[in-house]
């Protein structure tokens, strides 16, 4: 079954799937009060269209992709691929070319797919696949200028219809950098049922950032250094609301359940950043604790399983209950300690001293702490005194 909808942008307190919202955890600290925090007024905003396809195979799921994209009027999309998105490709008859992701795409590449695909008379890029295949498709369509759609293949984070590319630069380095918004998002559950669990952690770790990310953005606001936003900050809250008793509960076990809720609440944050023109409702000092972990190590797990790992470092500039965050990580197989990232004290010390760097201009927790190697290695001792 197709289930066209659109996310509302208003005030309303219930997702799409009917769930009310409860307060946030006190371990998190809480993100419904705005203080004095400047604020700016909400205005208008695009939504891309939405597509669900909730039964039978992946093969129907493919037919019922191209159908969508007739809809939208593309008619001679440009196909990028990743592993796992050659089935949903496969239904795709009128593609002008079809290009696989390497491991090496980088903006280079993108910009050089962009220029192909303007070239080559492409009405859009359908992006289908993983993280990388959606954020380089992003950027390719934004320097095509022409529309994206984004089919994922797993729900690891939040990227799957916000318009910010993370994509490496020359130098391998990731980079958060402005896109595109997508023109539509098509979800196949009998695909995402089908990806690794690792996946559906790192989606809800992605949106446990959430929290601390408003409270950076109400941090940077009450220095006068910008303004928060009313709607983008409600449709953040929402998308951390929806999965909050699944992190707070452990429970993975219901896929047919979680999967929906999960695919909603990226898409209020993807949303919350669109409205917001950047990332700041979705991404705040454990972001950059990622993006140090990224420059320094290479990367050592999943975006969003990272991301779960340096909330631990804000709630502990924030002075909140650590200890509570890092059982309800090991409860849902994140990240808890330095050693599940294979990190020892000495590198999570270059870590937080280096996160700043990674996003000049963003002023967080980590910033506003200004801590050097002494009060860096202070802080892990204590974040991470049972190891």
């Amino acid at each position: 079954m197709l289930e066209p909808h659109s996310w509302s942008l208003g005030s309303t307190r219930r997702s799409t799937f009917g769930r009310t919202w409860r307060s946030p955890p006190r371990w998190c600290g809480g993100t419904k009060t705005r203080g004095s925090a400047r604020r700016r007024p909400s205005s208008g905003l695009d939504q891309p269209r939405v597509f669900t396809f909730t039964e039978g195979d992946e093969t129907i799921a493919a037919s019922r992709l191209a159908e969508s994209l007739g809809s939208l009027n593309i008619s001679s999309p440009l196909l990028l691929v990743g592993t796992h998105g050659k089935t949903l490709a496969s239904g795709i008859d009128d593609a002008l070319d079809s290009r696989p992701v390497s491991e090496g795409a980088n903006q280079d590449w993108s910009s050089a797919l962009g220029s192909a695909a303007r070239r080559g008379g492409a009405d859009a890029i359908v992006a289908i696949g993983g993280g990388r295949t959606l954020d380089v498709g992003k950027l390719a369509a934004a320097r095509a200028g022409i529309a994206i759609v984004s089919v994922p293949t797993q729900l690891s984070h939040d990227g799957i219809c916000s318009p910010i590319a993370v994509v490496p630069d020359h130098e391998g380095r990731p980079e958060s950098v402005g896109a595109i918004m997508p023109a539509a998002l098509f979800l196949s559950m009998p695909t995402l049922l089908g990806a690794p669990e690792a996946s559906l952690r790192a989606g809800l770790g992605d949106l446990l950032a959430n929290p601390y990310a408003l409270r950076d953005w109400k941090l940077a606001a009450e220095r006068g250094l910008e303004d928060t936003d009313d709607r983008s900050w409600d449709l953040s809250v929402q998308a951390y609301e929806l999965v909050q008793d699944i992190i707070e509960n452990a429970n993975l076990g219901a896929r047919l359940e979680i999967l929906p809720r999960l695919a909603d609440g990226l898409v209020l944050s993807g949303m919350a950043m669109i409205h917001a023109h950047s990332s700041r409702p979705a991404s705040g000092g454990e972001h950059e604790i990622s993006h140090a972990i990224d420059e320094l190590y290479g990367g050592r797990a999943l975006h969003g399983e990272q991301v779960a790992f340096g909330c631990i470092i804000s709630a502990a500039l924030y002075g909140d209950d650590v200890a509570e965050l890092r059982g309800r990580l090991r409860a849902i197989g994140l990240p808890s300690a330095p050693s599940d990232l294979g990190l020892d004290e000495d590198d999570l010390v270059r870590v937080v001293l280096h996160a700043p760097d990674t996003r000049p201009g963003r002023f967080t927790v980590l910033e506003h702490s200004d801590l050097d190697e002494a009060g860096a290695r202070a802080l892990i001792k204590d974040a991470f005194a049972d190891g």
